[in-house]
């Protein structure tokens, strides 16, 4: 998997994603999403609406796109933030992987609890930042081509750019 992957740091502002093995100057990348912002500045109250997240996900595609060329031939995304490791638990046990479409079910739940459907988010965790968290970890595998993402710490020591 050295090589493959691409450690996720997701704040509040911002987030970075990092190359694993590569050795060029261009080894990280900010990007201008972050699960506080887009939750203050999209959803209004801790469960958003259609239309809301319909307005996050433009803004975070638009963000992702400069992302596109820098992740190529990338397939393993590694994050160690609560909210991915609470939607790696919402699958149970066995979450510590969840594959793109395990991702797009947890996003499906979201969408349908949005919708008016008060059982789909059962397990889920609740609050906006935990919407927005799942909003770009979704985007990010959806536009990036990410297969899975990892729930581990990253590395030891690393700290944010």
């Amino acid at each position: 998997m050295s090589g493959e992957r691409v450690f996720l740091r997701l704040g509040a502002t911002a987030t970075w994603l990092e190359r694993d093995g590569d050795e060029d100057q261009g080894r990280s990348l900010a990007l201008d999403v972050g699960s506080a912002s887009t939750a203050q500045r999209f959803f209004r109250g801790d469960l958003p609406t259609p239309l809301e997240l319909e307005r996050a996900i433009d803004h975070v595609e638009d963000e992702l796109m400069r992302a596109v060329a820098w992740t190529a031939g990338r397939s393993t995304l590694v994050a160690d933030h609560p909210l991915v490791r609470a939607l790696a638990q919402a699958e149970g046990p066995a979450g510590a992987v969840l594959t793109r479409e395990v991702v797009e079910g947890l996003f499906q739940r979201l969408a349908s609890g949005a919708l008016g459907d008060p059982s789909a988010l059962r397990g889920l965790p609740a609050g906006k930042e935990a919407a927005a968290t799942l909003l770009i970890l979704r985007e990010l595998m959806h536009h990036l081509g990410f297969s899975q993402v990892v729930v581990a710490p990253p590395s030891p020591g690393a700290a944010l750019p």
